[in-house]
């Protein structure tokens, strides 16, 4: 007998406000105990989502509230994905075209570690911009 097991796609939207960022790291959280996901790879998801979504309202929607950003989380026992999407500024290409190396940490920088945590923490990451707007594609394997 063939075992099925669960797919599901989840949708989460958040105002472009910092302090909604911790909402969906709740929810997140929330999905990760449901799916019984390791706390490890969890907390990876959860600073990957997190550092993206800091970057888009800091950077897409450059600190203004009143924007969408939508999270949408697929899971499958082998690979959580996440789809974090804006209709903002676009990255530069630089930024998500080749694994970034982290800031010198000597120099404690107010900011830079986001995309280099990203590339550090996924599996895959692919960035795509169409006429919904920006989508940062990262993977996790589960497995």
């Amino acid at each position: 007998m063939e075992t099925v097991y669960k797919q599901y796609n989840i949708r989460l939207s958040i105002d472009s406000r910092f302090e909604q960022v911790r909402l969906l790291s709740g929810a997140l959280r929330g999905i990760g105990k449901e799916l019984e996901l390791s706390d490890d790879k969890l907390g990876q998801l959860e600073l990957m989502m997190v550092e993206a979504v800091n970057n888009v309202i800091e950077h897409a929607y450059e600190m203004q509230g009143g924007n969408d950003v939508r999270v949408r989380v697929e899971y499958n026992p082998e690979v959580v994905h996440l789809i974090i999407s804006d209709s903002g500024r676009t990255m530069p290409d630089e930024l998500h075209s080749e694994v970034k190396d982290m800031p010198d940490p000597e120099g404690l920088p107010e900011g830079g570690w986001g995309m280099g945590l990203i590339h550090l923490l996924a599996d895959s990451i692919r960035y795509s911009n169409d006429a919904k707007g920006n989508h940062l594609h990262v993977s996790k394997q589960l497995a």
